[in-house]
């Protein structure tokens, strides 16, 4: 993580001509107004992301586990059943999280953690900055590449940091799946550090979670948070100049859609679950 932020930093001098970086908020209005600043931004997301997640884990995995990457699967994804089924899910569930999103984001903090409040309404704002710079899109090849890294580089590092490393040890360590993966969906959601978003992010890692337990595949899991990643930055293209927030906006508060969409991807995990049942081998 170190050596990532020596990157960025590196970044962000040689290509943005800083002069000062006193806080987040203000790096991001500074780059905002450069030429070529959603390049640099988008640069040090990647960096950061690759050195925060998957480079770390890989690490660990290597050198300290003494794995190989093919000992994050205990099925080749041909030996999936249903895939389709499993992927599909992430896309029908996306009305009833934004329902669960909307709820989260109408929460007032517990009086217990009265003194986290302004430390986590300066993390809300700095993750607004950041979202408006990403989904500030001019043209077809910075949406490719805003797929590119919040899509793919994102979906593989926090997949393999949070499924493949800590829902396996946390599996281990409680010697339960269902509490690992849950564990380590609150985990992967507490550590983005945004309180209104933080019950639907778990719905999601409970998702890809269980996605990963069932097929035995690491890849699945990649596949299905790119999946989620990719359509939130689709759509932010297709709504421009609106900005997107925490996911998908469907304009769905509908409760009759949320709850039709929160059956049809029980059934559709359930039916994954089943065809899937016979090769789900423990992953510790």
């Amino acid at each position: 993580m170190s050596v990532g932020s020596a990157l960025t930093l590196l970044i962000v001098y040689s290509a943005g001509h800083l002069k000062e970086i006193s806080s987040l908020p203000i790096f991001i209005q500074q780059v905002a107004q450069l030429p070529n600043g959603w390049y640099i931004f988008i640069s040090v997301q990647a960096v950061s992301h690759l050195f925060t997640y998957l480079i770390p884990a890989l690490v660990y995995w290597y050198l300290f586990e003494h794995r190989r990457w093919a000992d994050f699967q205990t099925n080749s994804l041909k030996a999936v059943s249903g895939l389709w089924l499993g992927l599909l899910s992430v896309i029908v569930i996306l009305p009833f999280n934004e329902l669960i999103i909307n709820w989260n984001q109408h929460l007032e903090l517990p009086g217990l953690i009265e003194n986290l409040a302004d430390w986590i309404h300066r993390k809300e704002q700095e993750s607004t900055l950041q979202t408006k710079l990403l989904v500030a899109f001019k043209s077809a090849d910075q949406l490719l590449i805003a797929i590119l890294v919040v899509g793919f580089v994102a979906s593989i590092g926090e997949e393999v940091f949070f499924r493949g490393i800590i829902q396996r040890w946390l599996m281990k360590w409680t010697v339960n799946a269902h509490v690992g993966i849950w564990l380590a969906a609150i985990i992967f959601s507490a550590v983005h550090f945004q309180f209104s978003g933080f019950f639907p992010r778990i719905l999601l890692g409970v998702l890809f979670g269980y996605l990963y337990f069932w097929s035995g595949n690491i890849w699945v899991a990649i596949v299905a948070h790119f999946i989620n990643n990719s359509l939130i930055v689709i759509n932010a293209y297709i709504q421009q100049p609106a900005c997107l927030d925490l996911g998908l906006k469907l304009h769905t508060n509908n409760w009759f859609w949320a709850m039709l969409s929160a059956i049809g991807a029980t059934i559709l995990l359930f039916f994954f679950q089943r065809l899937n049942y016979r090769r789900t081998v423990h992953l510790y």
